[in-house]
């Protein structure tokens, strides 16, 4: 559930957020699916601040969001690691046959609300943002009940 609908304010949660931030140099949003038509989602916030696109996937549990997008913020924000459309993600995730894609997101404006509210430059464009993709169900939680 969202911390809003758990009775914290829109200043508590972005306060919260910030700090989340500012320690760990990024944080994520997860956002309820409702239906087929509107899966769960997820991405960071925080990588614009390294001047790198943030990261979204859909259609995953919370756990397995932040196991698919951990890897890629610790490694532009501990290695400075660079990803674009097309970037090879094996070295993140193993050379499996079911290897995860990224993507260019087209418009982050419509999903990636909060790091559009933190890092969007007023009347600028949305902040870019690439989409990691699993080309099949992936067990990144062996055992989990989703799975």
């Amino acid at each position: 559930m969202c911390l809003m609908c758990q009775g914290m304010s829109a200043r508590e949660v972005f306060a919260l957020m910030r700090s989340r931030i500012l320690e760990h140099g990024f944080t994520m949003t997860f956002v309820e699916g409702e239906g087929d038509k509107n899966p769960p989602f997820a991405y960071t916030v925080g990588l614009s601040r390294w001047d790198h696109p943030e990261v979204i996937c859909f259609n995953m549990c919370p756990e397995c969001s932040d196991l698919t997008l951990t890897p890629i913020a610790r490694a532009v924000i501990d290695r400075g690691d660079r990803f674009s459309a097309g970037s090879d993600l094996d070295p993140l995730y193993g050379p499996e046959e079911w290897g995860a894609e990224i993507l260019e997101f087209p418009d982050s404006s419509t999903h990636l609300l909060d790091a559009n509210h933190f890092y969007r430059k007023a009347g600028g464009p949305p902040v870019p943002a690439l989409q990691v993709l699993w080309p099949r169900c992936v067990p990144l939680l062996r055992g989990h009940p989703s799975h």
